[in-house]
């Protein structure tokens, strides 16, 4: 079943719940219901990031990402998105993964990665609404997210051996 059928028998039997006088057995029950849902579905969610992880610890000898604030953006506009996504937990399973294959995880610092050449470093700030990266300085055409991550990977590059290296 898709994220969006288990949206909605979530909010069914939340509804449910809330139509159940408290203490009642029926109460009981959908709240049962109700848990059980919330079971499956946090199940999927980890067997889903524990699949993608090993894949890309046994693809890659080094993952670099950026050290993004979850915390941050767990209470901004794209909240519901990046807490269904359950970006923490799988950055968690990721490094164990990772640590326990012998490979490395770097995390880099996610200021101006989407809004710098990769080429020449010309920084030009732009709304995210903008997927084409076109660089005024050198000309470079990338789409923005390809330009974000070859920024990260030059910064894992870069920086410090100690300072966003897991082992």
């Amino acid at each position: 079943m898709s994220i969006k059928g288990y949206q909605t028998k979530l909010a069914e039997a939340q509804g449910k719940l809330s139509r159940k006088k408290k203490g009642s057995n029926r109460y009981k029950k959908a709240k049962r219901q109700l848990a059980k849902l919330h079971r499956k579905i946090a199940n999927q969610r980890r067997d889903f990031h524990h699949k993608v992880a090993r894949k890309l610890v046994n693809r890659y000898g080094v993952i670099v990402h950026e050290d993004l604030n979850i915390n941050g953006l767990s209470r901004s506009p794209l909240a519901k998105g990046v807490l269904d996504a359950g970006w923490a937990q799988f950055l968690q399973i990721l490094a164990y993964k990772a640590a326990e294959a012998g490979r490395r995880v770097i995390k880099v610092d996610p200021k101006y990665t989407s809004q710098d050449c990769p080429v020449c470093g010309y920084r030009e700030k732009r709304p995210l609404w903008v997927r084409e990266f076109t660089c005024p300085s050198c000309g470079t055409l990338l789409h923005r997210d390809v330009a974000a991550a070859v920024n990260i990977l030059a910064r894992a590059r870069t920086e410090p051996a100690g300072i966003g290296a897991l082992t």
